[in-house]
C-alpha cells in the first residue's frame, strides 16, 4: 500500500493566510480555532497543490483579496509541501505567477492570464510532467477522492455507483452456479448476458403471443375453405370409378367413329351399344341424384357439426389462456408471500434494537454527558427507530394489500377458468350428440346399390346384351357426325368428373394443413409456458443479485451501508446509489457529525481496495464525538474561541 503523509506545508499569499507553516511531522493532528482564520483554507491548500481546486472540488483563485474583495496584485500564491511517500521525503511546490505584457508601441504593461509554475525536489517542471508525477502516485481522481473527506459524496450518484460495484468480484456465472434454483438459467442463456437474454425473451413472448392469438383465425380460415368444396357424401373411390366408364366408353365410340367412317358399322349393333351407353349414363345419373338426395338430408346436421366444432375450438383456447394466466399470478403471489415473512423478520429486527447506553458516556473522559445531551440522542434514537419501523409497516401493508388483491383476482379467475372449463364440457358433449345423430342419418340413407331404380337399370342392360348378340352379324351405315358430338359431350362430362377428383386432393391438403396449423398451436403454447418460466427465472435472479451484491458491498464498510437497488411496487429494478447510516439517508435527515464519520468510514474503505493512503483534512470535527479511524494521517479542523490558529500533533 502506497503511504503519503504530510510532513510540513509552507503556505505564503495563499487566500487569508500571508505566511503559515503547518507542520506536522508525518502524524495526525488537530487545529483549532475561531471562524475566519483559514483552517478551511489549510484544507484548500492541499488540494490546490496537487489539483488547482479547492476543498470542494471546485477551481480555485488563490490570490488574497482586499476587504473590498478586489485581488491584491503584486503577491504570488505559494503552496510548497514536504511530503512523505512511502517513507522517502518529496517536496511539491507550487506557485502562482502573474503575467504582465506589453502591446507593440506601447509603455504600459497590462495584466493577462496568469501561469502557474510546478517544481518537484526544487527541480521546475512542466504541467504534463507534474500531472504525469500525479499519476503515478495514483491518480487525480483516487488522490481526490481519499484526501478529500466529503468529495466521493459529491459525486454524481451513477460515478458513486460505478465506483462501489467496481469493489465486489461478484460475477453472473457465480450467483447462477451457488444458487440451485437458478443453475436451469445455463440451460438456455448460452453466449448472451442475463440482460441480452432478458431482451431475447420478451422479444420471443411478443411474438408467440401474437401468433397464439392468430392461429384460431388461421384455423377458421382452411376450415371454410375446405367446407365450400360441398363434396356431400361422394367417395374418391366413387368418383375414381364414374372416370373410369366414361374413358371407357369414349374409347368406344371413338372406335365406332373409326369404323364409321370406313363404312364398315354394324349400325343396328351401335345403335344397341349407344342404348347401353344411355344406359350406363342413366345409372351414373340415378346414383348421383341418390347420393344429392342423401347429402341434403344431412347437410344441416353436418353444417350443426361444424359450428359446434368451432366452438369447442375456441373454448379450448379460452381454458389454455386462462390456465396460463392463473399460473403467472400464484406465481406472483408466491413472490409476495415471501417477501411479507422477510420483511416481517425485519420489522422484528428493528424493533428489538435498544439504544446503546455505552452513548451515554464520554469515550474520552469517560464521564457521562450533559443531560440535555442524552436526551436529545435518545429521542433521535427513538425517532429513527420509530420512522423505520413506520415505514417498514407502510412497505408491508402496501405489499399485504396487493397480496389480497392478487389472491381477490385469482379467485375470480378460476371461478371464470372453471365456468369456461364447464362451458367446454357441455359443448363437447353437444358436439357428441350432433356427430352421433349425423352417422345415424348417413346410416338410414342407405347405399345406391339396395335400391330398386339400380335393379331395373341392370335388368334393362341384360336384356340390351340379348339383344346385341343377335344383332352381332348386322351391318349398316353410321352417322359420324352424331358419333362425334356424343364423344364431344362425353368428355366434357369425363373433365368435369376429373374436376371432382381434384377436390379430394385438396380435402387431404387441407386436412394435413388443419393437422399443422393445430400442432404450431400446441406447440406455441408450450413454447410460451417456457419463455413465461424463463422470464420468471431471469427476474428472480435479478431480485437475487441485487442483493447479494449490496450485501458483498456493505461488508467493506463499518458504518456505511449501501442502498444500490430499489425493487419497485411493479417488481422492477431501479438503480441508485444512496448511503445510510442507522437506517437514515446520508442525504436527508443525517446530521453533520454522522456524515463526517460516514465520508471517514468510505475513504477508509476505497483507501484499503485502491491501496493508497493520503493525509485528510476534516473540517468541522468539533461536531462530533467520536471520529471513526482511518488508517492514514487525519487533520481535524475544530472550531474554538482561540484567536489564534492552535496546532496539536
Amino acid at each position: 500500500m502506497t503511504e503519503i503523509l504530510i510532513n510540513k506545508i509552507k503556505y505564503k499569499h495563499f487566500k487569508g493566510l500571508e505566511d503559515f507553516d503547518l507542520v506536522l511531522n508525518g502524524s495526525s493532528a488537530v487545529v483549532s480555532g475561531r471562524n475566519g482564520l483559514g483552517k478551511t483554507t489549510l484544507a484548500d491548500g492541499l488540494q490546490w497543490l496537487f489539483f488547482g481546486k479547492d476543498s470542494t472540488g471546485a477551481k480555485l483563485n488563490p490570490k488574497p483579496r482586499d476587504k473590498q474583495n478586489q485581488e491584491l496584485l503584486g503577491l504570488e500564491p505559494t503552496i510548497e509541501a514536504e511530503l512523505i511517500v512511502d517513507g522517502k521525503m518529496t517536496i511539491l511546490k507550487r506557485i502562482q505567477e502573474e503575467k504582465w505584457t506589453a502591446k507593440k508601441g506601447d509603455l504600459e504593461k497590462t495584466r493577462s492570464s496568469d501561469s502557474t509554475r510546478y517544481f518537484i525536489d526544487s527541480v521546475p517542471i512542466k504541467e504534463k510532467d507534474w500531472k504525469s508525477y500525479l499519476e503515478k502516485l495514483g491518480g487525480e481522481p483516487n488522490l481526490q477522492m481519499l484526501s478529500n473527506s466529503s468529495f466521493f459524496m459529491t459525486l454524481n450518484w451513477k460515478d458513486r455507483r460505478e465506483r462501489l460495484i467496481s469493489l465486489t468480484d461478484l460475477t453472473d456465472e457465480q450467483i447462477i452456479k451457488e444458487d440451485d434454483e437458478l443453475k436451469e438459467i445455463n440451460e438456455f442463456i448460452g453466449d448472451h448476458s442475463i440482460d441480452e437474454m432478458k431482451k431475447i425473451l420478451k422479444g420471443q413472448k411478443s411474438d408467440i403471443k401474437s401468433d397464439i392469438d392468430g392461429m384460431p383465425a388461421r384455423i377458421q380460415e382452411v376450415t371454410d375453405m375446405k367446407t365450400s368444396l360441398n363434396l356431400g357424401d361422394r367417395t374418391k373411390e366413387a368418383v375414381q370409378k364414374d372416370i373410369d366408364e366414361m374413358a371407357a366408353l369414349i374409347t368406344e365410340k371413338e372406335s365406332w367413329l373409326i369404323d364409321a367412317k370406313a363404312g364398315t358399322v354394324n349400325y343396328e349393333l351401335n345403335e344397341l351399344k349407344q342404348k347401353q351407353a344411355d344406359l350406363r349414363a342413366k345409372l351414373v345419373d340415378e346414383k348421383t341424384k341418390f347420393q344429392t338426395n342423401a347429402f341434403a338430408a344431412t347437410s344441416s346436421l353436418q353444417e350443426d357439426f361444424n359450428n359446434q366444432h368451432a366452438i369447442v375450438n375456441s373454448l379450448r383456447t379460452d381454458v389454455s389462456s386462462l390456465e396460463a394466466k392463473e399460473y403467472r399470478m400464484q406465481e406472483a403471489l408466491k413472490e409476495k408471500r415471501d417477501f411479507l415473512n422477510a420483511h416481517l423478520a425485519k420489522y422484528k429486527e428493528i424493533k428489538a434494537v435498544d439504544f446503546d447506553e455505552h452513548q451515554k458516556t464520554c469515550p474520552t473522559c469517560g464521564q457521562n454527558l450533559p443531560q440535555n445531551e442524552i436526551e436529545k440522542m435518545v429521542s433521535d434514537f427513538n425517532k429513527s427507530k420509530a420512522d423505520r419501523l413506520e415505514k417498514n409497516v407502510e412497505i408491508g401493508k402496501a405489499t399485504r394489500q396487493d397480496a389480497k388483491k392478487l389472491e381477490t383476482e385469482i379467485t375470480g379467475l378460476q371461478k371464470e377458468l372453471s365456468e369456461k372449463k364447464n362451458q367446454l364440457q357441455a359443448s363437447e358433449s353437444r358436439l357428441d350428440e350432433i356427430n352421433n345423430d349425423l352417422i345415424f342419418q348417413k346410416n338410414k340413407q342407405g347405399v345406391f346399390e339396395d335400391s330398386q331404380i339400380y335393379r331395373d337399370i341392370i335388368a334393362e342392360n341384360t336384356q340390351l346384351e340379348t339383344a346385341m348378340e343377335r344383332a352381332a352379324t348386322k351391318d349398316k351405315n353410321a352417322e359420324t357426325d352424331k358419333l362425334s358430338a356424343e364423344i364431344q359431350a362425353d368428355k366434357q362430362i369425363l373433365a368435369g368428373l376429373n374436376q371432382e377428383l381434384q377436390k379430394f386432393d385438396m380435402i387431404k391438403t387441407y386436412d394435413d394443413r388443419l393437422s399443422e396449423l393445430k400442432d404450431q398451436d400446441k406447440d406455441l403454447k408450450n413454447q410460451n409456458q417456457v419463455v413465461e418460466k424463463q422470464l420468471w427465472l431471469i427476474e428472480e435472479f435479478t431480485r437475487r443479485k441485487v442483493k447479494r451484491i449490496e450485501e458483498s458491498i456493505n461488508e467493506l464498510f463499518s458504518i456505511v451501508k449501501w442502498k444500490l437497488f430499489d425493487v419497485q411496487k411493479n417488481e422492477g429494478i431501479k438503480e441508485m446509489c444512496e448511503a445510510t447510516y442507522q437506517g437514515i439517508e446520508y442525504s436527508s435527515g443525517l446530521n453533520n457529525g454522522a456524515r463526517i464519520n460516514c465520508d471517514l468510514d468510505i475513504i477508509r474503505t476505497l483507501s484499503r481496495e485502491v491501496g493508497i493512503t493520503m493525509p485528510v483534512f476534516v473540517d468541522n470535527a468539533e461536531s462530533v464525538n467520536a471520529l471513526q479511524p482511518i488508517e492514514g494521517q487525519m487533520i481535524e479542523l475544530q472550531v474554538t474561541e482561540d484567536e489564534k490558529l492552535k496546532v496539536e500533533v
